[in-house]
């Protein structure tokens, strides 16, 4: 068995391990979550049975403040410390998409693809539920920043870790292939024409 296999074997073992610990009540005896990765995993984990948004958003941002766990402990190979330190930049760029992710699915609970005549009878509805989209939509933006600032540390450190996602991840937003910022400030225009024919019914209704 060759040194890679075993040490995928031994990671997806810790992993199950992992899993099936945090899947315990926890008692007053129990250890918290302490490091980035278990706070990543116990939100992959769940979000599987109990899709919970604003869970999701809370654990995610409790991984960014998290420290990393021992090397060893990883969710990817890790040989060098090059190799690490481009991991943790890679990890926090991840998260960060993640959280992004999260508030738009949020954004998109409170707003409306089109709004009809006939929806206008709800017309105080619709502009309280739009500015709730509003404020999910731009703090997505403090998010694509941070995403920016983890994506350009993780350049730094030559070389590839085996989590393809992540990498993957890094080369579109180094190409300018995925770009929140143009994709977040679409929705807040289209929001916006919206916003202004709730509130031109508004006004004239008053």
């Amino acid at each position: 068995m060759s040194v890679d296999v075993q040490y995928e074997m031994k990671r997806i073992l810790a992993t199950i391990l992992f899993l099936l610990c945090i899947a315990v009540p926890t008692t007053s005896s129990a250890r918290r979550l302490y490091y980035a990765e278990e706070f990543y995993l116990y939100v992959m984990n769940l979000y599987q049975v109990n899709p919970s948004l604003e869970r999701n958003i809370r654990f995610m941002q409790w991984a960014l403040k998290a420290p990393f766990d021992n090397p060893v402990r990883s969710l990817a190979k890790i040989e060098t410390k090059t190799d690490f330190l481009r991991y943790q930049q890679l990890f926090k760029m991840h998260v960060n998409l993640l959280i992004i992710d999260s508030y738009l699915q949020l954004a998109r609970r409170f707003d409306k693809e089109h709004v009809y005549f006939f929806n206008l009878q709800y017309a105080e509805q619709l502009k309280k539920s739009f500015g709730i989209a509003r404020y999910f939509y731009e703090i997505s933006f403090n998010y694509w920043d941070e995403t920016l600032k983890y994506a350009k540390e993780a350049e730094k450190y030559p070389g590839r870790i085996n989590i393809d996602t992540w990498e993957d991840e890094l080369y579109l937003i180094q190409t300018g292939t995925l770009d929140y910022r143009v994709i977040i400030t679409g929705h807040l225009e289209k929001l916006e024409s919206r916003e202004k024919a709730v509130q031109n019914y508004l006004d004239r209704s008053s």
